[in-house]
């Protein structure tokens, strides 16, 4: 009995540590450990603005005067500095406003803008007067400059000894009552043949038969000529036979004009036009007026037009009435002269005789 219970015991503890050996021995099947790897992250992209912002474009100011001179700072000095002062006194007298500009563009341009006055190149008068049909451009000692549409142009021509006589004649004839008018020129000369011819015409372009409608009732312009200017037994004859035919107005052809002449004529009482540097010429009030060549004035008359809605084109002008006697050459006077002037300019008016 003891026996069998210490087999079984002994079988038991076998049992036993054989279990136990099994458990201790790896498993043959045990799985191998899986390798992991941590996922790297892409890195953030970050993005600078390093551009300097652009600055928000300010409004461009609108000019809101009424004529803009414009001269930029490679315009004809001379030229703008006669120019400036006559226009910006005409608009003041006017009640207009004048504002001057060195640079323009056509985007400055207000509604109010009537008028540009420019010694701008031609390529920058035509772009600018492009970008503004509503303005008026007037181009002043730009010969270049293509005429049409708003663009209009002012330059100098030379005048000639016909066109000034032709002038004088016109003009006297036009303000000395009964056209008693008159001419004193230089006797023997193709000069003073052409001065006498050509006031004559001048005259009866305005007048027509010129003759007077009170006594003594005669015919005009009368002419006188002077051989020696330095003789006064010479130019006091001549004097003497236009004061003979009642003459109240006279153009000295400036070759044989003199102090004493001017000054004799004057003391009868006789109105007189010349031209500039005429010896002879004074500060007396029967001057009415000179001949020269001024394009500043002759650019006052020209935008006084355009304001007033008229045309211009392309004008040459070598004539310019100043010293003007205002009492007596009116301001209508002056406007129909001026125009006057434009026709002859032009060769639109024959200012010799037909032969």
């Amino acid at each position: 009995m003891n026996t069998r219970k210490l087999l079984t015991s002994i079988l038991l503890v076998l049992s036993a540590l054989l279990l136990i050996a099994g458990c201790a021995r790896p498993s043959a099947t045990e799985p191998t450990a899986v390798r992991t790897e941590t996922a790297t992250s892409a890195p953030t992209l970050i993005i600078v603005d390093t551009a300097t912002p652009e600055p928000t474009p300010e409004p461009i100011a609108l000019i809101t005067a009424d004529i803009v001179i414009w001269a930029p700072p490679n315009a004809d000095f001379s030229q703008a500095q006669t120019l400036v002062p006559d226009l910006t006194a005409n608009a003041a007298a006017n009640g207009l406003l004048l504002e001057q500009r060195e640079q323009l563009s056509a985007a400055e341009l207000g509604e109010s803008v009537r008028l540009v006055v420019a010694l701008a190149s031609a390529a920058e008068i035509s772009a600018a007067a492009a970008g503004a049909p509503n303005t008026q451009f007037l181009a002043v000692g730009v010969p270049d400059v293509q005429v049409g549409a708003n663009v209009h142009s002012l330059n100098t021509s030379p005048s000639t000894l016909e066109e000034r006589a032709f002038l004088a004649g016109y003009l006297l004839g036009m303000v000395i009552p009964d056209y008693r008018v008159g001419v004193i020129s230089q006797a023997g000369t193709a000069e003073g043949q052409k001065t006498f011819d050509s006031f004559t015409v001048g005259a009866r372009y305005f007048c027509g038969l010129c003759n007077s409608r009170f006594g003594p009732i005669l015919f005009y312009p009368k002419g006188a000529q002077i051989t020696d200017p330095a003789n006064p037994g010479d130019w006091q004859a001549a004097a003497d036979l236009l004061l003979a035919n009642t003459v109240k107005g006279a153009f000295i052809q400036p070759e044989v004009s003199s102090p004493e002449l001017v000054n004799y004529l004057q003391a009868a009482g006789v109105q007189l036009v010349g031209i500039e540097g005429q010896a002879g010429y004074n500060d007396s009030p029967l001057w009415l007026g000179l001949f020269g060549s001024d394009l500043s004035s002759d650019a006052v008359i020209l935008a006084a037009r355009l304001l007033q809605g008229g045309q211009v084109g392309a004008v040459k002008t070598g004539i310019t009435l100043t010293h003007i006697n205002a009492d007596v050459i009116t301001e209508g006077k002056q406007r129909l002269f001026d125009v006057t002037v434009q026709d002859v300019q032009s060769g639109l008016v024959r200012v010799t005789p037909v032969q």
